[in-house]
């Protein structure tokens, strides 16, 4: 186990739900993680945004949404997955794991998102809230209230307009109940997708996406 492997209580692994939440679409089109992700990710937002208001109390709403994308976005979920001593039992079929990594970060920021949800299904909120801010106690310590924080979008502005180039067209499709939301981009002849419950963070997820994309080229 690397060192800096994030260590899940063993209890979590004998849930039935968070066995669920390992198993991606691509393996199963009924018992995959696929609805936990959706619940996971307005868990995963609550218990951040209510540490952020507690902590910085001089804060306005507008500096503590710009703290919290800069925690909870596709790349830094996936990094947080990517340390989780259980990340190997993580259920794919054989072509999605032949993807490049590019296109796996999406389903490694989900499936952290579905294992939150698990756990506050089967164990509670006090019990994934303190998952929670174990995951994220590292990136907690480095906040401070001077944190020059941008959203996704706007470093993927600042990052293209430096190379000369216009900023992709965010093509966002609702559900019949409008309630959730997939942005499409394409950029370099690829298309980035992801979705969620919030129309604007569908488009953070995807600018993530190119801007890591971007870090590769």
């Amino acid at each position: 186990m690397s060192k800096n492997s994030l260590v899940v209580n063993k209890l979590y692994l004998e849930l039935p739900l968070f066995k669920q939440a390992l198993i991606h679409k691509s393996v199963s089109s009924d018992q995959n993680n696929e609805r936990l992700e959706f619940l996971g990710d307005a868990v995963l937002e609550i218990v951040v945004s209510e540490y952020l208001f507690n902590r910085f109390e001089e804060l306005d709403e507008g500096k503590l949404t710009q703290m919290r994308a800069s925690l909870v976005n596709t790349q830094s979920l996936a990094e947080v997955f990517q340390q989780l001593d259980c990340k190997d039992l993580l259920q794919t079929s054989k072509g999605t794991k032949k993807l490049d990594e590019t296109h796996k970060i999406s389903i490694y920021a989900g499936t952290l998102e579905a294992c939150i949800g698990a756990i506050f299904i089967e164990l509670g909120l006090e019990e994934s809230k303190g998952f929670i801010l174990q995951l994220f106690q590292n990136s907690f310590s480095l906040l401070n209230e001077s944190s020059e924080l941008k959203d996704a979008k706007s470093r993927l502005q600042e990052a293209l307009q430096a190379i000369g180039t216009e900023p992709p067209k965010y093509s966002v499709v609702s559900n019949k109940e409008g309630n959730y939301f997939d942005c499409t981009v394409t950029f370099n002849g690829k298309t980035f997708q992801a979705s969620a419950s919030i129309k604007k963070e569908s488009e953070q997820k995807v600018a993530e996406l190119v801007l890591l994309e971007l870090d590769r080229s």
